[in-house]
């Protein structure tokens, strides 16, 4: 970690990431490296990665609760950066100290919606150095790294992990991993694969958390492996996101004396979309009909009326819907839309023209991104199954959800205009 003599580093580092062009587009709960992440509970992964295209980044600081000499008895600080080149798949680089930068990546097996059971891997702490941890090369943070010095020098930390949702508003998260994961206290030793050999390099231990929203963007979370047990509170506004923790509980709770222990841990974090994706290109309008010829001169014999008449072109507009806050349900309204849609699929479909539409789901920017994605999606499928309803052949129908990643709307009076389903033709 790095000292307070360091923040400016840190604050150059930050202005650094947020030099990114101006069409990047912001977005909400930060998902970096520590602390409030939709990839981390606050230092446990979960199986959610970064949506692709985007960028994160985040600083914290560590403050002591215990004035003892097993407590590092100053304030501390790291910072990171998270990016996704492609989906499924995000990067990390986080700095401990000047000294110590490592890289973490995770891979997406199943999931991408929060509502939905997920499965990821990754690797942690990869650096140059050995014995890096959380805690940096250097440092002293309650457990300094020379504390395992019976342990083979490890240069990563590995894990596999699951996210289950259990109702609306909670999540459990639990995993297996290595390095950063094991520790040997007294209460915690028996959840390693190393009851017996202890220290051992290929040692695997069980880590996990919950994570309960009390308010659309405030969450309760707890976490623990068998090193650190850590608890808080975590809020997102906007793109903005920030956290108070109390880390390393099990140093006040088990401990006695001056061997007692425990940190006061504070995070900011910003996060933009689509930082790595062109923007999309504005709808060029078709070109105005050409005016009508001018009328003939009358002549005095009768025109023969023609034997067919001409049919004005179908127009295959499609229309969006809207939907009640936190709903997915069809309104009465809206149905008529869909309907007036169907029909011009439809009429697509038998001119042989191609007739497949994307059917996006968005949300406004109230509650987590995490969560609205998971609205989005649910709002795109209900739009789906209706078309289908009246007709239209599943196969042409795509859903794509983009939460809260695209709200036009910013204004609270308007909110209800961001809470939508887009019908696009696949071309």
């Amino acid at each position: 970690m790095v000292r307070t003599r360091h923040l400016p580093a840190l604050v150059v580092l930050a202005l650094l990431a947020i030099a990114v062009p101006a069409s990047a587009e912001p977005t909400s709960a930060a998902s970096v490296r520590q602390f409030n992440s939709t990839t981390l509970l606050y230092q446990a992964p979960t199986a959610d990665v970064l949506p692709a295209g985007a960028l994160a980044i985040s600083a914290d600081m560590t403050y002591p609760l215990m004035q003892t000499s097993n407590n590092v008895n100053y304030p501390e600080a790291d910072a990171s950066i998270r990016f996704s080149p492609i989906k499924h798949l995000d990067f990390a680089v986080t700095a401990y100290t000047f000294s110590d930068y490592v890289l973490d990546a995770k891979y997406q097996i199943l999931g991408g919606e929060p509502d939905r059971f997920g499965l990821a891997v990754g690797v942690y702490d990869v650096g140059f150095n050995s014995y890096i941890s959380p805690i940096g090369h250097d440092t002293a943070n309650t457990w300094p790294d020379w504390e395992y010095k019976d342990r083979t020098t490890e240069r990563f930390s590995a894990f596999a992990v699951t996210s289950i949702p259990v109702t609306k508003f909670a999540r459990l998260h639990v995993g297996l991993g290595r390095g950063r994961f094991v520790g040997y206290s007294k209460h915690s030793k028996y959840l390693n694969t190393d009851i017996f050999d202890q220290y051992h390099q290929w040692a695997v231990a069980v880590f996990g958390g919950a994570e309960v929203y009390v308010l659309p963007k405030v969450a309760l979370v707890a976490e623990a492996s068998t090193r650190d047990v850590n608890t808080g509170v975590k809020a997102s506004f906007g793109p903005f996101g920030a956290t108070v923790a109390w880390t390393k509980m099990e140093g006040l709770v088990f401990n006695k004396g001056d061997e007692r222990f425990g940190r006061l841990e504070f995070s900011v974090s910003y996060q933009f979309d689509n930082l790595f994706r062109r923007p999309a290109r504005p709808a060029v309008p078709a070109p105005a009909p050409p005016a009508p010829p001018p009328e003939s001169v009358p002549v005095t014999a009768p025109q023969p009326k023609p034997e067919t008449v001409a049919v004005a072109p179908v127009k295959f507009d499609l229309l969006p819907i809207h939907f009640d806050l936190d709903k997915s349900i069809i309104r009465p309204g809206d149905a008529e839309i869909l309907k007036r849609n169907a029909e011009a699929i439809l009429a697509k479909a038998k001119a042989g023209l191609k007739a497949d539409v994307i059917i996006e789901g968005h949300c406004c920017p109230l509650a987590s991104n995490g969560y609205n994605v998971g609205l989005g999606t649910r709002r795109a499928e209900a739009a789906k199954m209706y078309l289908v309803g009246l007709g239209v052949d599943a196969a042409l129908l795509t859903t794509e959800t983009f939460g809260k990643t695209n709200a036009p709307y910013q204004d609270t009076a308007e909110y209800h205009l961001d809470r939508r389903c887009e019908f696009k033709w696949k071309f």
